[in-house]
């Protein structure tokens, strides 16, 4: 899907193709009767990489899907990269709407919570949304009761979190990936500073779910170290740890990352990071003029673009 959604996103930029038919596809009224996410992720996730690269019909297409779109959530996790608090503060109406006052809805509202992968907008709504604020809250303990052993179940520390994290059977990436997000967030309510040299060599040389789940930990924190181990862990001999670490560049955000995915774009012997450094997160505020790795990554000699031109 990654790939597939980098290639489309880079024809639609070279061709400065027009969106209807990205719009047609998603706001169909067939989206009123598939629900599988099958249907429209494709199309959600070229519509975050063209947010990325600046195109603002692109986010302005997925707010309007994610307010009224039957896979609200996929767009909502694009979206929280890409978009500003104050768009994304409007989305909480129409997303809270799905989740009607009582205990069906607000379970159904923490299992929303619990299995997004960007809780930025959950967080962002917690400030003023009472009931959201209690899901916040209440998602990683649901998940970790959830998800546990309960007649193996360790104590709740860090060590513990990194060692469940391991506790998978080799599997597709998506489900790896679940499994890390969820540890992730789990060490977002245990993990302190004391735990930072775990933390670190985890992230380092720890086995493939403990690392990428502490991998994750120190780049949603900005870490001064963070960017130094994804590049570790991009050239790693396991795919599962250097697909996540290629995936996590699109989290990342502000100056430190900027400058390394820099370095990483204008690589003349390219290679992944190279082809990866698109996706990260420009500063908050950075207008499109400034952006500046289209350039690097999708000129006239890139295989997407010779495609585009036929």
């Amino acid at each position: 899907m990654e790939n597939r959604s980098l290639y489309y996103a880079r024809l639609y930029m070279e061709l400065e193709a027009p969106l209807q038919g990205l719009e047609a596809h998603l706001l169909h009224v067939e989206d009123l009767l598939d629900e599988h996410e099958s249907r429209t992720g494709l199309a959600l996730a070229v519509l975050g990489r063209l947010a990325g690269y600046g195109r603002r019909d692109a986010l302005l297409l997925l707010r309007r899907y994610a307010a009224v779109g039957s896979n609200w959530a996929w767009a909502l996790d694009e979206l929280a990269l890409w978009d500003d608090d104050e768009a994304l503060r409007d989305l909480a109406g129409p997303v809270l709407k799905r989740f009607p006052a009582g205990p069906e809805g607000d379970a159904a509202l923490r299992a929303a919570v619990r299995e997004a992968y960007e809780p930025r907008p959950w967080h962002l709504w917690a400030q003023t949304h009472p009931r959201v604020a209690a899901a916040t809250e209440q998602a990683p303990f649901d998940l970790w009761q959830r998800q546990l052993d309960h007649a193996a179940a360790p104590a709740w520390s860090t060590a513990a979190v990194l060692a469940w994290a391991d506790e998978q059977a080799p599997g597709p990436q998506d489900i790896f990936e679940r499994r890390v997000a969820a540890a992730a967030r789990c060490l977002a309510a245990v993990a302190g500073p004391a735990d930072e040299p775990l933390l670190l060599e985890a992230a380092a040389s720890a086995q493939d779910g403990a690392r990428c789940a502490a991998l994750r930990h120190l780049t949603d924190h900005d870490h001064e170290r963070a960017p130094d181990l994804v590049e570790l862990a991009a050239a790693d001999t396991s795919h599962r740890v250097s697909a996540f670490a290629l995936g996590t560049l699109a989290r990342m955000r502000g100056a430190r990352i900027t400058e390394r995915a820099r370095i990483w774009a204008a690589d003349p012997q390219g290679g992944p990071l190279a082809d990866a450094a698109p996706g990260c997160s420009p500063p908050p505020g950075t207008p499109p003029t400034d952006r500046w790795w289209w350039p690097p990554c999708a000129g006239a000699s890139s295989p997407s673009a010779s495609t585009a031109r036929g």
